[in-house]
């Protein structure tokens, strides 16, 4: 591949350009904020499976409350109605003794459904109070997310008009090289993770400790100045500066 010394200059500008750029969006994401905010969120999120979870319960035991109080109510309709009936006299000795018998037994019927409802309306309460309580830490937590959010906010303003910046110079780089070139170098980045082009100053690989062989060295040294040379051992473009 041939490409100008001056394109190839370009590339090295473009990979300084695109270093500090990975460091400034690897900086946004391991900022102190974004892990607390993330746990943050991992609780709201759990706290709000808790609440669906405790709102299902408490519905539950308020339909047990209202089932127990209309079957009370439909006792005590018929208790009231045997008492008046009762009290009337109406009826032989053992109608009136059967009456007596079915109203005792009302009685405790009643009881067992008056302690049942106190039972439940227990456990009604309950169920709301612990609803009630992760509403309440739902709310503390969604605070504490809105603080971190501006906190992270805050802390990122330099970090994002950096990297707004960088991003620009980028584009205004990158347009300026031959496609061919920067789809190499593109290509080569995507292999090894960020690096699409090295200096070579002298016989050291600037940035870098590992050495070349010394076949690839006298490549290197007899480039010409419009030669593009990919290293097979660094998988990447090499440029000459001196």
């Amino acid at each position: 591949m041939k490409a100008t010394r001056e394109q190839q200059t370009q590339l090295l500008k473009l990979q300084n350009i695109d270093t500090r750029i990975a460091q400034l969006r690897a900086a946004r994401k391991k900022h102190p904020s974004v892990m607390a905010l993330a746990e943050l969120t991992d609780r709201r999120e759990d706290l709000e499976r808790a609440t669906v979870t405790a709102r299902s319960h408490a519905s539950d035991v308020q339909r047990e409350v209202k089932r127990v109080e209309a079957d009370l109510e439909r006792l005590v309709t018929r208790q009231d109605a045997m008492s008046e009936r009762l009290a009337s006299g109406e009826g032989s000795h053992k109608d009136l003794s059967a009456i007596q018998h079915e109203l005792n037994q009302m009685a405790q019927r009643r009881e067992t459904l008056e302690d049942e409802i106190l039972e439940i309306m227990g456990k009604y309460e309950a169920a709301q109070e612990r609803v009630d309580e992760l509403n309440h830490q739902a709310d503390a937590v969604g605070a504490d997310q809105r603080k971190c959010e501006d906190e992270l906010a805050e802390a990122m303003k330099e970090v994002e008009a950096e990297l707004s910046e960088k991003l620009a110079k980028r584009d205004e780089i990158a347009g300026g090289i031959d496609s061919d070139l920067l789809d190499e170098y593109e290509y080569c980045r995507s292999r090894t993770g960020g690096i699409g082009v090295l200096e070579a100053n002298g016989r050291q690989i600037v940035g870098q400790v590992m050495d070349l062989p010394e076949s690839e060295w006298h490549e290197i040294v007899m480039l010409a100045d419009d030669e593009v040379h990919i290293s097979e051992e660094l998988d990447c473009i090499i440029v000459k500066t001196h």
